[in-house]
C-alpha cells in the first residue's frame, strides 16, 4: 500500500480538479494510517502545493488537512510556514480566519519572534473586521510563549498603539500586572508609554496603561531612572507630565475609566511633584463641577485631603504595592482551587483591595444551617485593578 500511495501522490497532476481531488484522497489515506515519516511528509508537502493554487476552495482544503496534519507530524508543516503566514493575508475572509488558527498552533519557544513580529506587520495593514481576531491571537501568544519581560512589554505596545479598541480589558489588566512585577523596567516602560502617549490618545486602552504608569512612575520619568542602551534620550518636565494627565481628563472620546485612572495619577503626583502641586490641585478643584457623579465625588474627595489632612496624604499616594501574577491569572482563568488542605496553607499578603476569603462555618460544611436561611452574601469576583484604583467604574446610570 506504501508504495502504491507514494506513486499516486507523486505521479498525479494537480493542474485539474480531478486530479486534486485524487491528491486530497491520498493524502487523507496517508495521514489515516500508521506509516513512517517519509510518507507523511510527501502528503504534506502536497497540502503545501495546494496553499499555492489560485483556487479558494482548494486552499481552504489543504488549510484544514494542515491543522489535522500538525497534530501527527508538526516540524513537517513548520516548513510551509511562509505560505501559511501569505494565507494570513488572503482577501478571503474564511481563509484569512483558517490560516491565522493554523498560525497560533504553529507558534512555539523557538519560533514566537519571527510569527508575531509577521503578525503585527500585517496587523497595521489589515482590515477592520479581521483586526479583532489577529489581535486577540497575538495577545495569546505573546502572553503564552514571552521569553522575557522586555519582549513582552515592547509587543503589547505595539498591538495597543495599533490596535487598542479591539483588545479586552484582561489584555491591558495584565500589562499592568507584568509592569508592576518588572522593577528594573519601570523607568524603560513609562517613558515608552509617555512617547507613545504624546503621538495619539485614539488608543483607549494604550491611554489607561499609561496614566497608571506616570502616576507610579512619574518621577522616573521626569529623571530618567533606569536608562536602558536601547533607549533613545528624552527630557520631560514636571509640568509635561502634568499636561498628559490633564490631556486625558479633558479629552472628550475617552470614556469613564480612563478619566478616572487619570484623575488618580493627577492625585498621586500632588506628592511627587511639589512644584507643580498647586496646578494639580487646581485641575482637581475643577472637576469638583463634573457632571459624571463618580468624577466629582473623586475630586471632592482628593480635594479635602490635599486641602485638610496633609499628614496622610504620603501614606495615600505611596506606588502601589507589587501585584500578584499568580492571583491575577489565576482569577482570569477561573482556576483558584475551591478546597485545600488548611496544612498546606501559605500565608500571603494580598493586594490593596483584595479581601481574604473568610473559612466557611462548621455549620455550612455539614448542610445543618436551616433552609429558610438567606444565603451569605457571595463577592462579585469584579476586576481587582478597579479594587485597586479604588473607584467605581461600573456605566453611570442616565438622569
Amino acid at each position: 500500500m506504501t508504495d502504491i500511495l507514494a506513486q499516486v501522490a507523486s505521479r498525479t497532476e494537480s493542474n485539474k480538479n480531478a486530479g486534486n481531488a485524487i491528491l486530497y484522497e491520498c493524502v487523507e489515506t496517508i495521514m489515516s494510517i500508521e506509516d513512517n515519516g517519509g510518507l507523511r511528509v510527501l502528503a504534506i508537502n502536497i497540502l503545501g502545493r495546494f496553499l499555492s493554487n489560485r483556487d479558494n476552495n482548494i486552499r481552504y482544503v489543504g488549510l484544514n488537512m494542515l491543522m489535522k496534519a500538525i497534530m501527527v507530524d508538526a516540524k513537517a508543516v513548520q516548513r510551509h510556514r511562509a505560505t501559511i503566514l501569505e494565507c494570513v493575508k488572503d482577501s478571503d475572509a474564511s481563509i484569512q480566519k483558517r490560516a491565522l488558527e493554523l498560525v497560533y498552533l504553529l507558534v512555539n519557544e523557538s519560533n514566537v519572534k519571527p510569527l508575531t513580529k509577521e503578525l503585527i506587520e500585517y496587523l497595521e495593514v489589515s482590515n477592520q473586521e479581521f483586526k479583532g481576531d489577529i489581535t486577540a491571537k497575538i495577545c495569546s501568544l505573546v502572553e503564552k510563549f514571552s521569553p522575557e519581560k522586555i519582549w513582552y512589554i515592547d509587543q503589547m505596545l505595539k498591538v495597543l498603539s495599533e490596535a487598542g479598541t479591539f483588545v479586552k480589558d484582561e489584555v491591558w489588566h495584565a500589562l499592568i500586572i507584568v509592569i508592576s512585577n518588572a522593577s528594573d523596567l519601570h523607568g524603560y516602560t513609562v517613558r515608552a508609554l509617555y512617547r507613545v502617549f504624546q503621538a495619539s490618545t485614539e488608543q483607549e486602552s494604550l491611554v489607561r496603561v499609561a496614566v497608571w504608569c506616570v502616576g507610579e512612575y512619574g518621577d522616573m520619568l521626569v529623571n530618567n531612572v533606569g536608562m536602558l542602551d536601547i533607549e533613545e534620550p528624552i527630557t520631560v518636565t514636571e509640568s509635561d507630565a502634568v499636561d498628559a494627565m490633564e490631556v486625558a481628563i479633558k479629552c472628550q472620546r475617552l470614556g469613564l475609566t480612563t478619566k478616572a485612572m487619570a484623575l488618580i495619577a493627577l492625585f498621586k503626583l500632588s506628592s511627587r511633584f511639589p512644584s507643580c502641586s498647586e496646578r494639580i490641585k487646581d485641575i482637581i478643584v475643577q472637576n469638583k463641577r463634573s457632571l459624571v457623579l463618580e468624577l466629582q465625588q473623586r475630586s471632592i474627595e482628593f480635594s479635602c485631603i490635599l486641602q485638610k489632612h496633609h499628614n496622610i496624604r504620603s501614606a495615600l499616594v505611596e506606588r502601589m504595592p507589587i501585584l500578584d501574577e499568580a492571583t491575577f491569572t489565576g482569577r482570569k482563568a477561573g482556576s483558584l482551587p475551591t478546597a485545600v488542605s488548611t496544612s498546606s496553607i501559605i500565608p500571603c499578603n494580598l493586594p490593596n483591595g483584595i479581601a481574604k476569603p473568610a473559612a466557611a462555618p462548621i455549620g455550612d460544611l455539614l448542610d445543618l444551617s436551616s433552609d429558610d436561611a438567606p444565603p451569605a452574601p457571595v463577592s462579585s469576583g469584579g476586576d481587582f485593578l478597579q479594587d485597586l484604583l479604588g473607584v467605581d467604574l461600573s456605566p453611570a446610570s442616565a438622569p
